[in-house]
């Protein structure tokens, strides 16, 4: 694991912070119906963060409102990306009234993004000899890594230095730019070059290397011997001005204008009268009471916040031990060989999780493009059967894949569990496969849990009882009217996308059993309950679905 340098200029994301608390804590409100759940979220990560790191040199970044140089670039940037909600737009200013009353510099510099900032802070600081570590969860930031310029993404734990950027992506942090430049991003609705994923992308980068040199020596990609490298080099022809646009959208700035140098940036003394007042009107109280005890936790150590999930001390404990998912072991199943093996692997398999992706959230037109499995943490598979993309793999058939499944799946005695399962026992219903042997669902299993305790997605989960940030279905399928449907979406994205999932939830269930044995009434409810209602539901829908046949 990389080492964290010494004494460091922390340079924290704070755009980043804000979104992910504000979709990972509950919802929550003041006492004056004020929301609340994004600013104490963000709140306790910086107190987190200081309390790991002893720095004095630290700032919060953050995006101005507004547009910055790149919607003058490309007026289609990020034009795929949803409103701010209201319920967090709100937030804002009293989340930046307490970051300065904890005595942190906060920046926000109109016309450009808070990754602009920090990568001109960054550098400027890495110029000067001086440590960095930037706090993000952005993957656009791996360009701003040297020998100076460390990253750390607080959610899965993962600290990255020049080495760990190689590992990672394959190719040096010099080579980041090219590498989101050729791949796009649907997220951001940077164009890139069509066909053009992950895999393809490192590829052409350690083959022959950067944008510039690809497109002088187009004749030398075709004997590099990987899917479609015959037909790349007209790809990028094709899309030479898309290409190059991408890089610049892509390419953090590294000369912003601040008012402020790297050596400026130095936490003071928290205004405790100040932070008592926003306290007090947030109706954060373990907060508000370490202060009027005369405590200030943004300076010392104090009890975890983050085994609370509000201000609200009346909130049950949760298990939220941070976790590093390792994808190493993922595995896409495309032979009958490797079926035949993790089909073994299945009937072995104290429990299983299960998840199934599909064309549609309607379970009553959804097609079946293919299954994932988890026998154990960090074991998965994704079982593709229906992408029909261009030049999409050869699949096994779904017919005979369902025939060989169903023994499986219709056993009451191999146990499973899932993340909303009665969707996904519904898909399968429709295919003539009765799920069996069910023994947890995440999602209605976090709600007995905790009924008030926010969202109970998957993704909210994760964040709140493993916090790790998982690949959002946005990520690899982009948003609005040119979103693809699952079967539109190239393997190498597709795949570790939906073993993810199978991980996740099973890691999911594990934590949450944790977090049931602290409070027996709980577990012995959730037992007692045995989801008869929910599989009631699913009686029902079979009736429905009896008359309608799938292939």
């Amino acid at each position: 694991m990389a080492q964290i340098p010494d004494n460091p200029l922390i340079l924290i994301d704070g755009s980043s912070y804000l979104y992910r608390a504000f979709h990972a804590y509950p919802e929550t409100m003041s006492n004056g119906e004020i929301p609340t759940n994004a600013v104490y979220g963000v709140v306790n990560m910086l107190r987190s963060m200081m309390r790991q790191f002893a720095s004095d040199r630290i700032a919060v970044v953050f995006d101005a409102k507004g547009k910055t140089f790149r919607d003058d670039m490309y007026p289609e940037y990020k034009a795929n990306r949803p409103p701010m909600p209201d319920d967090l737009r709100c937030q804002i200013e009293p989340l930046h009234n307490v970051i300065r009353a904890m005595g942190l510099p906060l920046i926000c510099v109109p016309g450009v993004e808070a990754d602009d900032v920090i990568g001109t802070l960054a550098h400027e600081a890495s110029k000067a000899g001086m440590p960095v570590l930037i706090s993000t969860g952005d993957k656009d930031m791996a360009q701003l890594v040297d020998d100076n310029v460390t990253l750390i993404n607080t959610m899965t734990n993962v600290v990255m230095d020049r080495e760990g950027v190689v590992e990672k992506f394959g190719i040096p942090p010099e080579l980041i730019i090219d590498y989101l430049a050729l791949m796009g991003d649907k997220v951001d609705n940077i164009p890139g070059v069509p066909g053009v994923g992950d895999k393809t992308a490192t590829a052409l980068l350690q083959g022959i290397g950067g944008i510039k040199d690809l497109y002088d020596r187009l004749d030398d990609i075709a004997p590099l011997g990987f899917r479609g490298s015959k037909t790349m080099a007209k790809k990028l022809t094709e899309n030479k001005e898309n290409a190059l646009l991408s890089y610049d959208l892509a390419t953090i700035k590294l000369d912003v204008e601040l008012d402020c140098t790297h050596d400026s940036l130095v936490k003071e003394k928290p205004n405790v009268d100040e932070l008592t007042k926003l306290y007090g009107q947030l109706t954060f109280k373990s907060w508000l009471n370490e202060l009027l005890e005369g405590g200030t936790g943004e300076v010392q150590a104090v009890e975890s916040a983050a085994k609370r999930t509000s201000g609200n001390d009346d909130v049950p404990t949760m298990d939220t031990s941070a976790v590093k998912i390792d994808s190493s072991q993922y595995e896409t199943i495309l032979t009958e060989e490797s079926f035949n093996a993790w089909l073994e692997k299945l009937k072995s398999a104290e429990v299983i999780a299960f998840d199934t992706e599909t064309d549609s959230l309607d379970y009553m037109v959804a097609n079946l493009i293919g299954l994932s499995f988890a026998t154990e943490e960090g074991v998965a598979a994704y079982l593709p059967v229906a992408h029909d993309y261009m030049g999409a793999p050869e699949q096994l058939d779904r017919a005979w894949v369902l025939e060989q499944l169903k023994p499986l799946l219709e056993d009451e005695n191999v146990l499973k569990v899932g993340q909303n399962l009665k969707y996904d026992a519904s898909v399968i219903a429709r295919y003539g496969i009765e799920l069996k042997g069910i023994k947890y669902d995440t999602m209605l299993a976090s709600y007995v849990y905790n009924s008030v305790g926010g969202k109970h997605d998957m993704d909210s989960l994760a964040l709140r009882f493993l916090q790790h940030s998982c690949i959002s279905f946005e990520q690899i399928a982009g948003k609005g009217k040119s979103q693809l449907t699952f079967n539109q979406i190239e393997m190498d994205q597709a795949s570790p996308y939906a073993a993810e999932d199978a991980d996740v939830t099973l890691r999911l269930h594990q934590a949450l059993m944790r977090s049931w044995k602290r409070t027996k009434h709980s577990i012995a409810f959730i037992k007692r309950l045995k989801f008869h209602s929910y599989l009631c539901c699913l009686a029902l829908r079979e009736r429905v679905c009896s008359s309608m046949t799938c292939c």
